[in-house]
């Protein structure tokens, strides 16, 4: 079947491009929107459909892997016919073919493509260890950046491109008096020494391309290259050095060149990208007199979007062209706005306001709308601030970054096991709580109690984190917990002791995650999450994303080197500090895209945001390769000189800033916004200005978004009139039909009917036990102490060093300090501590606590007090209430008279009307005149009750504070206090306490009430 192209859709500049002659090189120049994409389309196409050419013989050029495989798609439709070759591709995907095929007809290993994460690697490998005089300035922390390596990188490719020698460039550095060339070339040296060794036949994209383009030139090339009679050019201002090259040797081979493009919207000047490329295209690709035309016509969007765009370029230098900007647009059009917010959040919420009243009122899908900022850094955060505010949001990323979080913790997984990363109770904590295990930090605290209660019933004294790490590398350890929590983990120990034993049958990298990936269970949980809404599916497709990315590197890998060991893929996956790209496929949704300018090159939508736009941020006038000098080591390789000053410098910087928001903000086919943060910390960009005014405020009307609109509506449902009322109820049972969550009443909170209306104690007859310090809690709120009861709080460190201290207090057989020191180091391993200086000032601290106990101790035997009890137990009715503790310390003065002591390691003291009735010191004194504590008498002679305060804020050691023996009047109120609080505590109601100064619209919250069926299932 032969395509049959329909001219009548191309204007009469477009087909002025379709008459060239079949042999003829030409430069197409183009404004933005005129159909520079289309028109190459248009020119292919029509050579392959009128049979001037066969597929083999053109190919056309795009600048970014992304653009040719759109390319790719709209040519095999537009040919109409199957063909064998790409149509489409990128100068370096066309070079590697050439390489490939050059290697394989004179019998050479295929040479391998070495990723810049690779690189990246193996960069960071040889620096600290390299034999490089690095100048002052670039010191080793320098030199153990990133931004430091990224600028290694791009010098080896600029100088490779230019076919410079390490040797070549160390002369330039002596000549012009720059050290860190010179030194950068000696570490190059030693780079190029190292590759063949760590990567054989491993070349870096620009090496491939210079191999390429000899090839070509000697007349060898592969046998596609060979045949080909035109290349067209899409964005030719986008090829680098290198690319340029290889195109430049197939012209001189005969091949016909036709270049379209624009300077105004280059946007990989960073990388090498010569905007006035289009203005020296008879210089550099050698073609005499090549045609020139100039599409005129604007079709992409109207006048005012042309005229905001037209006001950008106007800024920036021409670079040998400037004609394309004559073009003209249709008239009329949307005014360009812009939107100002005094924070992140709020501008997204703005920015999602205008986005959702766009694909609510104007019909305009999501995938046809676009938020484009700056940099790469700010593409997550806002499309996740665009989620939360209810728009969907995609990007387009399409590498492997290592810091995600789903490729990360699957590759630790596999790295624990086997032994590349230590299994330690840091590492062992973040195994179980990460996704392959799931288990959150309460399941996490359960566990490591678990372990603990069974080590000292064995005996034993080693730490939880100790015994976490034995559990996960011996799974028959968690056996005998028979826990949800201890289960889970079991399985995870038992998947990574598969993995040790597949690893051992030489099974891959791909395997070894595939079978962590299969145990975990996630693929049905995390796929039914994918196929939801919200931010929720939104980061479960992200997750899907990059697994499938990481299983495809992985795959490449095992490609590669089947017999590699799989250790080598996961080591380098976690020292990898620069993505990966991947060509593995990614979910599609009807999103929003959030890129940045690049992302967006070759697309066009019907709303377009430009956001991010800060001063400093947008345009962010810092001059780039400021590490190495890349700018003028390129300007010198080239012949241009270096910039006459900083001025031209940085002026050089904003065409290339103004370049940039020009692509963005010419891909709008209706709406352009402009978008930014003005508070007293952050002030708008200048470009801000260029807009034709501010975008109406639509956030201040009712929400256009399901989740605000149903909060508004329940709000107006409680606080309204009595007609706002009814209309929001109205509104409401419209979207709980529609199944709308948080619509219907039936799932708001305290609206459920109680399951129950039992007491907590059905039975009046039966005890309730009260415990002394949790007496005054209860008091206090009973909310809280039911809520603590059954769901339990969570272990502090300051109370498990607060239970070591009372243990070495009760164990004391002398006041020496040493002894009382050895005795907290003895036991000091068993405590667990987020970091290392959290454990030194823990351990400071409990040290000087130590010392006061040891002063007290000195003092009472000073005094010939003798202890008569320690960690004494009671239990005694009253009314209904079995008060039942444990008494830390029973003294007894050279008069015979007892004194109970309770330790306190808190800072908290109670004031002297606190104290009088402190429950806990006024429980403890009712139950010695009960006569139930062992060793005292009932009617033994007092002196009350005091708390000891050992951590201290003055110069004194510790404080006593007394509560004064108990007369019948205040024994009297202690008893009450516990036959209260036992009928409170088996009751079915709890009251908590309330905030004076918290309110719902003008109404303060009723005292809260939580009944026992709300929180024990009901």
């Amino acid at each position: 079947m032969t395509a049959v192209l329909d001219q009548g859709t191309l204007d009469a500049d477009q087909r002025a491009v379709l008459a060239l002659p079949v042999g003829a090189s030409a430069v197409v120049l183009g404004a933005p929107g005129t159909g520079r994409t289309t028109t190459a389309v248009a020119l292919v196409a029509d050579r392959i459909g009128r049979r001037l050419l066969e597929p083999e013989e053109v190919l056309l050029v795009a600048p970014r892997r992304a653009q040719a495989s759109r390319l790719r798609d709209r040519l095999l439709l537009a040919v109409g016919r199957p063909v064998s070759a790409p149509l489409a591709r990128t100068a370096a995907s066309l070079a590697f073919d050439i390489a490939r095929r050059d290697a394989a007809e004179d019998g050479r290993d295929t040479p391998v493509l070495l990723s810049g994460g690779d690189q990246d690697r193996l960069i960071g490998q040889l620096l600290p260890d390299a034999e490089t005089a690095w100048p002052e300035r670039l010191g080793a922390d320098v030199r153990s950046t990133r931004a430091f390596r990224g600028e290694l990188r791009e010098l080896f490719a600029r100088c490779t491109e230019r076919d410079v020698t390490p040797d070549e460039l160390a002369d330039l550095g002596a000549r012009e008096g720059r050290e860190e060339w010179s030194a950068a070339a000696a570490f190059w040296r030693e780079y190029l020494e190292v590759l063949p060794a760590v990567e054989p036949d491993a070349f870096d994209s620009a090496e491939l391309v210079a191999i390429a383009t000899a090839a070509v030139l000697q007349g060898r090339p592969g046998a596609l290259a060979g045949r080909l009679r035109l290349v067209v050019v899409d964005d030719l201002q986008d090829l680098g050095e290198s690319a340029v090259g290889l195109l430049a040797a197939l012209a001189a081979r005969g091949c016909a060149i036709v270049a379209f493009g624009d300077p105004d919207v280059a946007s990989d000047t960073f990388r090498g990208g010569e905007p006035d490329l289009l203005g020296r295209f008879e210089q550099r690709f050698g073609v005499a007199s090549p045609a020139r035309i100039v599409l005129g016509t604007v079709h992409r969007h109207p006048e005012t979007v042309r005229r905001f765009v037209s006001a950008v370029t106007a800024r920036i230098g021409t670079a040998l062209a400037g004609t394309q900007r004559t073009a003209t647009a249709r008239p009329g059009g949307e005014p360009v706005r812009s939107v100002e917010a005094d924070g992140p959040g709020a501008l997204a919420a703005r920015i999602a306001h205008l986005l959702r009243e766009r694909h609510l009122e104007h019909d305009v899908p999501f995938a046809d709308q676009a938020v484009v900022v700056r940099s790469n850094a700010l593409v997550e955060p806002l499309a996740r601030a665009l989620e939360i505010a209810g728009v969907p949001a995609v990007t387009t990323g399409t590498a492997i970054d290592a810091t995600e979080r789903a490729p990360r913790a699957l590759v630790e997984v596999v790295a624990v096991a086997l032994g590349i990363l230590p299994l330690t109770p840091e590492s062992a904590a973040a195994l179980v709580t990460g996704p392959f295990c799931g288990l959150d930090r309460l399941a996490l605290r359960r566990l490591r109690l678990a372990l603990r209660v069974e080590e000292l019933d064995g005996g034993g004294a080693r730490s939880a984190g100790e015994l976490l790490v034995e559990a996960l590398a011996a799974p028959g350890r968690l056996a005998t917990i028979d826990t949800p929590f201890a289960r889970r983990a079991a399985r995870l120990a038992e998947t990574m002791q598969a993995v040790r034993a597949l690893d051992a049958a030489g099974a891959s990298a791909e395997d070894l995650l595939w079978h962590v990936w299969d145990a975990s269970g996630l693929a049905p949980v995390w796929r039914e999450r994918a196929l939801g809404a919200g931010l929720v599916a939104a980061e479960a497709n992200r997750d899907l994303d990059d697994l499938v990315a990481l299983f495809a590197s992985a795959a490449r890998a095992a490609e590669r080197g089947p017999t590699d060991p799989a250790a080598g893929f996961i080591s380098a996956r976690l020292e990898a500090d620069v993505a990966e790209d991947s060509l593995a496929p990614r979910g599609l949704r009807d999103g929003v895209l959030v890129t940045t300018p690049v992302g967006v090159a070759g697309l066009e939508f019907d709303t377009v945001v430009v956001a991010g736009l800060q001063d400093g941020v947008w345009p962010n006038l810092r001059p780039r390769g400021s590490l190495l000098g890349l700018g003028d080591l390129v300007a010198r390789l080239d012949g241009r000189g270096a910039p006459a000053s900083p001025v031209d410098e940085r002026r050089a910087v904003l065409s290339d800033e103004l370049r940039l928001f020009a692509l963005a903000a010419s891909r709008a086919r209706s709406v352009l916004l402009l978008a930014a943060i003005a508070n007293d910390d952050e002030a708008p960009s200048v470009l801000l200005g260029l807009a034709d005014g501010p975008a109406p405020d639509g956030t201040a009307t009712a929400p256009n978004a399901l989740r605000p609109l149903v909060g508004l509506l329940r709000r107006t449902a409680v606080t309204g009139g009595e007609a706002e009322r009814a209309e929001a109820a109205s509104a409401l049972a419209r979207l709980a039909r529609a199944e709308v969550p948080g619509a219907a009443p039936s799932g708001w909170w305290g609206l459920a009917a109680p399951s129950t209306t039992e007491p907590l104690v059905p039975d009046p007859e039966q005890p309730v036990r009260v415990s002394p310090s949790k007496l005054e809690r209860f008091e206090e709120s009973p909310l809280d102490w039911f809520l603590e009861r059954v769901a339990g709080g969570e272990p502090m460190l300051a109370g498990a060093i607060g239970t070591m201290l009372h243990w070495v207090l009760e164990t004391a057989t002398s006041p020496d300090e040493a002894s009382l020191l050895a005795a907290l180091e003895g036991r000091w391993r068993e405590l667990d501590f987020e970091a290392a200086w959290v454990e030194e000032r823990e351990h400071r601290l409990a040290n000087r606590m130590i010392g006061a106990i040891s002063r007290y101790l000195a003092d009472v035997a000073a005094e010939r007090a003798e202890l008569i009890g320690g960690e004494t137990a009671f239990e005694f009715p009253v009314g209904r209430a079995l008060a039942t503790g444990t008494i830390d310390r029973i003294e007894r003065d050279r008069d015979g008279r007892v004194r109970v002591v309770d330790l306190k390691t808190g800072s908290t003291r109670p004031s002297a009307a606190e104290t009088a009735r402190h429950a806990q010191l006024g429980v403890y004194q009712l139950a010695v005149r009960a006569g139930v504590v062992e060793g005292v008498s009932a009617e033994a002679a007092t002196t009350g009750a005091a708390l000891l305060y050992v951590r201290q804020k003055t110069k004194d050691p510790y404080t006593l504070i007394a509560q004064q023996p108990l007369d019948e009047e205040a024994a009297a109120e202690f008893r009450s206090r516990l036959a209260a609080a036992a009928e409170g505590m088996a009751g079915a109601t709890f009251e908590g306490p309330v905030e004076p100064d918290v309110r719902f619209g003008s109404s303060p919250f009723r005292p809260m009430l939580l009944r026992v069926p709300d929180v024990c299932g009901g």
